[in-house]
Order: structure tokens, then sequence, then C-alpha cells
């Protein structure tokens, strides 16, 4: 198949910062080779956060001291994407750093400190000084008929050391607990903040790539947009957290240095009749004999050829994984992880609320995507009878599904 690096694929790759490139004022391993590689290749690079406090010029200097050649026009800030959504306002109140008052400054908009009486809008991003005076004014301030608007929604932020410090979601959900108004939110996994990134880069959604560390931004936002996502699990993110979306990457790797290396980009569909010759010998060149209809089965390809299935059994609330294997080429690509989430997003689809199975030698595999040793003798009669061919030494496991 001749595999090749991943961005190769694309004219622009647009990354994320924060668990991405650098945690707290650490680069990650491989993350300044990547950039370098993508720049030398040709592809436009972007770099866009959900981090609102610092300036563009900020962020390009701390990715520069960090080793990664970047430039202030490069960086798309969901302070920006918020400060976009404003445009013709006339004053607003902030919670938020720098970053939101230079942005709101250049489309036009007053921030105004202190207590005034009322603002137009109310625009609340990452404050490490936020206080409860305000929170407070922020509240009478919405309540009074100002816009309430987020720089994003995340809850956490990736901080050295492998913590995670509470971000601006959680101010937001102040906010939002004490007025009971929703805040519009321009930042990731929401439109404004991927649309901005690819008018910078010059590029339609399908000619981009993201790579991001949070699939409930970073990847659902990205695919929901039309543009592909490959996860890294170098920040927030966590291989088990792949079972708990329905909008998957096309990629996963450790880290930005997996960018560089060959590597599928994988899709996947359920599988029909016509695919019962693919699906069987996939597995049999896996030395496995397939079991079940095809209806159980979804299928990964790469620009067409098939890479890896998967299947899940559903009775009531239960499904039962079985059949997991992938092409030989592409195997220590994380392929078999996108298999498993992909059937049991099918399977959840189908009324699972809990995902079963039995495996011979991989479960350290299934426990890092969220399962946990149980007692096979508590399985459904049905599990038990599909896993018959399974030895009394296999490991049982469960999990349960969003």
């Amino acid at each position: 198949m001749g595999l090749l690096p991943l961005p190769g694929r694309y004219r622009s790759v647009l990354l994320d910062l924060d668990g991405v490139l650098y945690r707290g004022d650490e680069a990650i391993s491989g993350a300044a080779e990547a950039v370098r590689a993508l720049r030398g290749e040709g592809r436009a690079v972007v770099f866009l956060t959900n981090n609102s406090s610092r300036t563009p010029a900020a962020v390009a200097g701390k990715l520069t001291r960090l080793g990664i050649e970047a430039a202030p026009e490069e960086v798309v800030t969901s302070a920006m994407a918020t400060a976009a959504m404003l445009e013709g306002a006339g004053t607003a109140f902030v919670i938020g750093e720098e970053g939101v008052r230079e942005a709101l400054a250049e489309v036009g908009v007053t921030v105004v400190d202190g207590e005034p009486e009322r603002v137009d809008a109310v625009v609340v991003g990452w404050d490490r000084s936020a206080d409860y005076d305000a929170i407070r004014v922020a509240s009478l301030l919405v309540r009074r008929g100002a816009r309430l608007l987020a720089t994003n929604t995340d809850a956490s932020y990736p901080a050295p050391g492998g913590e995670l410090w509470p971000g601006a979601g959680a101010l937001v959900a102040a906010v939002e607990t004490a007025t009971g108004v929703r805040a519009a939110v321009g930042g990731k996994p929401r439109r404004p903040l991927f649309d901005a990134a690819l008018e910078r880069a010059g590029v339609a959604a399908g000619e981009a790539l993201m790579v991001g560390d949070r699939l409930e931004t970073d990847v659902v936002g990205a695919v929901r947009a039309g543009i592909d996502a490959a996860v890294v699990f170098s920040g927030a993110g966590s291989p088990r957290e792949l079972l708990d979306h329905d909008e998957l990457p096309v990629a996963a790797m450790p880290d930005a240095g997996g960018l560089a290396e060959p590597r599928p980009r994988v899709r996947f569909r359920p599988a029909g009749p016509r695919d019962e010759g693919t699906v069987r010998g996939l597995l049999s060149s896996a030395g496995l004999e397939g079991e079940g209809p095809m209806e159980e089965a979804v299928v990964g390809e790469d620009d067409g050829r098939a890479v890896a299935t998967a299947s899940a059994a559903v009775g009531g609330e239960t499904g039962y994984l079985h059949s997991v294997t992938v092409d030989e080429e592409v195997r220590g690509r994380s392929v078999g992880m996108l298999a498993v989430a992909a059937a049991a997003r099918r399977a959840a689809g189908a009324g699972a609320r809990e995902l079963l199975l039995v495996t011979e030698d991989a479960a350290g595999f299934f426990a890092r995507m969220g399962f946990d040793e149980d007692d096979r003798g508590a399985f459904d009669a049905w599990v038990r009878d599909r896993s018959r061919a399974c030895s009394s030494s296999a490991t049982a496991m469960r999990r349960s599904l969003a």
C-alpha cells in the first residue's frame, strides 16, 4: 500500500496548542520537528487555540521560545473568533485576559471595567485573576439585557506535571448558572474558530487536517465542520474517550511526532453483504474465523482499501464486541482503537448501554480503552454462547457506553 505521513494528503494542517505542541511551559516531544517538517513540505500551518488569554503575538512568541517556528499571522484564537461575533457592538464587560481585550478592541468594541450599569455584551474567557465580584457584575449585566458570549467552554486546562486546572468553562458555567442564560460560544467545538482557521489558511474544509488532544472539542468540532481530525494523547484526552463520541478522528497517535510517521487515514462505515469477503479476508489474515452477520461489523478504509474491521452484536441494552482485527501493514498505528470505537458507537446506536468482550491476549489494550475485568459467568447467556470459542483462561471485560 505504501503508507505516507498523514499531512501529505492535505494542503493545510490546523494545530491545537495546549496538549499538542506544549504543556505548560514545556514543548511536547517531537512537536518542533513536526512543525518544521510540515513547513518543509509546503503545508499551510495555522495554530488555533481555545485559550483566549494570550494575543497572537504572545502565542507566536511562546512557540518560538519553545523552538517551534511561528508568526502572529498564523495564530487564530477563540478570543478572535468570539470578537468577530460582536463586530459593531458598542461596549462589553470582560472576564478574561489580554487576548480577549485586544481582540475586542480590534473590532471596535470598547471594554468597560468596574461596575457599569449596562453594556451591550458580557464576554467570558479564561482568567486567572477572576474573582467573585467579576462573576457578580457579569451576571447582573446579563440579567439587565447584555448578550452573553464565551470564548470557549473547556472545563479544564492541561497544566504542567499532568494536572488539569479549571478552564474558561468553569467561569462560564458560574455566569450561566446565576443567570439562566446560555452563552454563545466562539471557540471549539463551535464553528466560528474553525471557519476563521480555514480562512486564515486559505483552504476549504476538505483540504485541512485538524490535530488536537480533546475529543469533545478538537475532534467533534472539526468533524462537524467537515474537517478531518487526528487526535494525540499527549494532552487532556485519552484512548478511552474514543468510545464516547459519534464523531471519530481519521487517525490517533501518541503525540504530534506521529505526523511525520507513515500512517493510514481511516474512515469507518457499516459493513454490508458485499463486504463479507473483505471482512472474512481480514479476519483470516489474522488467524481468526469470521462469526456473526455483516450487520454486526464495521469496516475501516484507507482511500478505498479495507484495513480494519470490528463487530458488535447487540441484545437489548448489551453489546458483545468481537472480531477486531487490523491489516498487518497498519498495525501499531492505533487503527485498532478506532475500530473498537466505531463498533462501540454502532452498538450504542442500536441501543446498547454496555459493551462486553472476551480476549485471549489483549486485556491491556482494552483496559486502555476503559474496559474493566469482569466475571464471564455473569454475562448474559447469549454472550456466553457467542464467546464459547474463547478458552476458559481468556479475560472477560465490560464497560458502559455513553
